[in-house]
């Protein structure tokens, strides 16, 4: 009986998460701007807390990174996150500028409830995003030109460092 429950077991997430299981894939590069639209019942969630937050390895927590009433705003040291929300249409959007390779990840945006501290999952955001592309132009001694694309690197090699 426990074997026929288990791949049903593996399915509960996903079907505990509702709305917000139709994940939204985005992938960008170093350097470029996200910007994320939720919606939300504007009669029901006009005065409460809007959230954008980064969703933790182990899958069952979310840090909150910006969080928004109409009257407030709490935000963590990043200053790459706005949340801008339009009650009157029920949406709210959140921008994320300057991406860099570690801000990929699964986010959500929902509505957090201070009381509980949980927040109703509105949609769910995988966000990868890759090293920005470097392309070099230059000629070479017999005069042709030539290009150059590879992926920046935050660390110089050693005969990079030996030439420096």
């Amino acid at each position: 009986m426990m074997a026929q429950a288990a791949p049903l077991l593996l399915l509960l997430p996903l079907l505990l998460m509702g709305s917000q299981g139709q994940v939204l894939r985005k992938k960008y590069q170093e350097g470029q701007t996200l910007r994320v639209s939720c919606d939300y019942n504007p009669q029901r969630d006009e005065k409460r807390w809007k959230t954008w937050c980064k969703v933790r390895e182990d899958g069952k927590a979310c840090d909150r990174l910006i969080t928004r009433t109409s009257a407030l705003t709490w935000q963590r040291w990043d200053s790459r996150i706005s949340l801008e929300d339009d009650t009157y249409s029920g949406n709210f959007s959140i921008t994320l500028s300057k991406l860099r390779v570690n801000d990929s990840g699964i986010y959500w945006c929902g509505i957090y409830d201070p009381v509980s501290d949980t927040t109703v999952v509105l949609r769910t955001i995988s966000l990868e995003v890759s090293p920005a592309l470097v392309v070099l132009l230059g000629r070479c001694s017999s005069g042709q030109v030539f290009c150059w694309a590879g992926r920046s690197h935050s660390k110089l090699s050693e005969d990079q460092k030996d030439r420096k």
